[in-house]
């Protein structure tokens, strides 16, 4: 396992990504905190508050098609180069927002921001599979899905250290540098193939191209059904801890569950590599996916302490193995010169998914309360999991039979 580390931690070209990641979802929480702080003195309503907090995400869904054709269509070194420059300038909005309390100009930087991510997430997974041997693909993007935990734990936590000490304006003034920096050190990355998207034959990028490429892959379609039951939860996850203090009369529940969570995620995502190698990817999936839905059931006992600690360290444990599994898995069966349109398209299904599965669980607990709701999403969730399982089983014996046929016919 030593070897194997040291071994990936020579690769410059992952260390540059990986460090590009730390620190861009640093100053992306960094400066949530900020918008937050921001909204909070110059706007009263917080209906209003919260569509112009969704508002650059809403932006970022409608350019993921355009996305994912510009990361298949140019180089990706490129593409993670102009992003640097538009967050730089997202910020230049927010500077001049501070000054004349503009809640427009902030907009803009939010939409700037959110844009970027648009590009920058879609391309930063296209590039891991690039720039990392396959044995070595579940390790980094476990390191990625880490690094991502790491800067939403201490990252928003950060942003109120800073607001407490110093100015709104040297908050976005860090983010700015930071920034900076991510941009600085991509220029280092040496991508191979990237100059063969430059020098071959131009051909026109299609994002629609990609959906010929899912549905003729099972397994991919299988994970992206699979990958509701993890995303389903994470849109709840705020409203269910808030819905866990009330019910257990304990504000301080609140930050013991984000603990608990990250801590157990981070874990499970570090062992991940040494649990899944040389045994069946897809099998794990299953059983994580599983594992996720009766998280859901244990909640229903949210009134006894211990029981929420032990579904959301459940929770962390099952994504911890789904998501680095998950990616390696496209990574590999999806061609490379589509991954920009598939993790752009992934991209945009998890977010609308989010969008949409917030809005609803918020209205289920007001009409149905919190125990109803999890144990609906439970049900809902294992009867996938199971459905998905069986098709999968299904799909592996006609393989099976198959290739049983061809080897008799190559016999006779």
């Amino acid at each position: 396992m030593m070897n194997f580390n040291v071994e990936i931690f020579k690769n410059r070209n992952l260390i540059i990504i990986l460090t590009s990641q730390l620190v861009f979802q640093l100053a992306l929480w960094i400066g949530l905190i900020g918008n937050l702080q921001f909204l909070q003195n110059n706007v009263q309503s917080h209906l209003l508050q919260s569509l112009l907090l969704v508002a650059g995400s809403v932006f970022s869904l409608l350019i993921g098609p355009y996305a994912g054709n510009l990361i298949d269509g140019i180089s990706k070194k490129k593409i993670l180069l102009i992003v640097g420059i538009l967050r730089m300038c997202s910020v230049i909005f927010m500077f001049v927002a501070i000054f004349t309390n503009s809640v427009w100009l902030m907009l803009l930087y939010s939409i700037g921001v959110s844009s970027s991510a648009a590009f920058f997430e879609p391309a930063l997974q296209a590039t891991i599979s690039e720039v990392t041997d396959e044995k070595h693909l579940v390790f980094a993007n476990s390191l990625n899905l880490n690094i991502v935990t790491l800067a939403r734990i201490f990252g928003a936590t950060l942003g109120g250290i800073i607001l407490s000490i110093t100015s709104l304006f040297s908050l976005y003034l860090i983010a700015f540098i930071s920034f900076l920096f991510v941009l600085i050190i991509t220029f280092f990355l040496k991508i191979e193939g990237d100059h063969l998207i430059v020098k071959r034959k131009r051909k026109k990028v299609v994002f629609r191209e990609v959906f010929p490429v899912i549905s003729g892959k099972f397994d991919v379609k299988m994970i992206l059904f699979l990958s509701l039951t993890p995303i389903v939860f994470i849109a709840g996850f705020n409203l269910f801890i808030v819905e866990i203090s009330t019910i257990q009369n304990n504000p301080s529940v609140k930050g013991l569950l984000y603990a608990i969570e990250g801590i157990s995620l981070i874990l499970s995502s570090t062992l991940v590599n040494k649990l899944t190698r040389n045994r069946n990817q897809i099998k794990f999936l299953l059983l994580s996916s599983f594992l996720i839905g009766a998280v859901y059931f244990i909640l229903s006992f949210s009134n006894f302490r211990l029981a929420p600690f032990i579904a959301f360290c459940l929770f962390g444990l099952a994504y911890g193995l789904f998501s680095p599994l998950a990616n390696t898995f496209n990574q590999k069966i999806v061609p490379n010169e589509f991954h920009g349109r598939f993790f752009a398209f992934k991209a945009m299904l998890e977010r609308t998914v989010i969008q949409i599965s917030m809005v609803s669980i918020g209205f289920l607990l007001d009409v149905l309360g919190f125990n109803k709701v999890v144990i609906v999403l439970g049900f809902i969730s294992t009867v996938l999991v199971l459905i998905l399982t069986a098709f999968y089983f299904g799909n592996l014996k006609v393989k099976n039979s198959k290739k049983d046929s061809s080897t008799t016919n190559s016999q006779i």
